[in-house]
């Protein structure tokens, strides 16, 4: 079996891995010039994922152009602002490929769901299009350490193959068809794990952090239920499971961005200092929008966003939230 993975990032480049496990001949597209020759020199992704010796049945390619002449199954592993134009200079060549979307996240503008820009960019009215999202620490799977992950897809064929191909018995793959719900969770638990950090930062205590959890996941749905998304489908994998991970785990980086957050750094600084993506950082200003375009109440989003784009003081935001009208719970 063949595959094609987008982006050498760091998830890109662990899901080649366990690919390459299974005894998948992989073609990895890689965007950085200088990270592309170190691949072809010492096999090793210094970059994003340093530590690992990337196996033989990987090869590399600089050139998009390759990735649908190579096989059949396309993955997806780009982040969200930068998949429209990368995926769009060869979205013609993938209309009639099996694609699994491995990035998660909310596209600035046209608020669209990344199997949305993905299908629009096809210009097909029912691609062979799956998600994949669920806890799942690129880290970590490139160390098959045991794993559980959901894909959705509209098209039960497509991911039940990709579930086939892909699973083993450390990368468990459960599949789905709430496709809306799935990239939800995925995505907004990013944005979720800002605030977790800054209560860590602030050191507000485990109290803090158990009441800010179960209302980020309150308002998950919320915006889930106002687009059409199963609402049980936040209690699984790609809902709770990946708030926990990437609100609580070390490996966290949107977790990281809100403990310097709490130390008073600036948003943009933290930003420009980091060598990967905090998609966080991206998607509440989507989300936020989200909820203002479909009348919903999101006032975790709304504080994230006041503090990060508009500066907002902390201490401000948390006492806005402490001082909320009272209201019953399950509102």
């Amino acid at each position: 079996m063949r595959i094609s993975i987008i982006g050498a990032g760091a998830w890109g480049t662990a899901f080649s891995i366990h690919c390459a496990r299974k005894g998948i001949e992989v073609l990895l597209w890689v965007y950085e010039e200088n990270l592309y020759g170190q691949l072809l020199r010492n096999r090793v992704n210094d970059m994003y994922l340093p530590g690992f010796d990337l196996p033989e049945n990987i090869n590399f390619t600089k050139d998009l152009r390759d990735i649908p002449l190579f096989s059949k199954d396309v993955v997806i592993a780009t982040p969200s602002i930068a998949l429209r134009e990368t995926i769009g200079k060869i979205s013609a060549e993938l209309s009639d490929k099996n694609i699994l979307i491995l990035t998660k996240g909310i596209e600035n503008g046209t608020l669209l769901r990344m199997s949305e820009v993905v299908q629009i960019l096809l210009g097909v009215k029912n691609p062979s299009v799956a998600v994949l999202s669920g806890p799942s620490f690129a880290k970590e799977v490139a160390l098959d350490m045991f794993t559980s992950v959901v894909i959705a897809s509209n098209k039960s064929r497509v991911a039940y193959d990709f579930q086939k191909n892909l699973h083993s018995d450390n990368f468990r793959i459960y599949t789905s068809r709430d496709v809306i719900g799935v990239e939800l969770g995925g995505a907004m638990k990013n944005v979720m794990a800002i605030g977790a950090g800054i209560i860590e930062g602030l050191g507000l205590g485990t109290n803090t952090q158990a009441a800010y959890a179960t209302r980020a996941l309150v308002e998950i749905m919320r915006l889930g239920r106002a687009m059409g998304a199963k609402e049980k489908t936040f209690m699984g994998l790609s809902g709770m499971g990946d708030l926990i991970l990437t609100s609580y785990g070390h490996l966290s980086r949107n977790r990281a961005f809100g403990n310097e957050l709490a130390k008073g750094k600036k948003p943009e600084d933290i930003i420009s200092a980091q060598n990967m993506v905090v998609e966080g950082y991206y998607t509440v200003k989507a989300a936020y929008e989200l909820s203002k375009r479909l009348s919903i109440d999101m006032p975790i989003t709304e504080e994230l966003y006041m503090v990060i784009f508009n500066g907002k003081r902390l201490q401000d935001s948390i006492n806005d939230i402490k001082r909320r009208a009272l209201k019953e719970e399950f509102y």
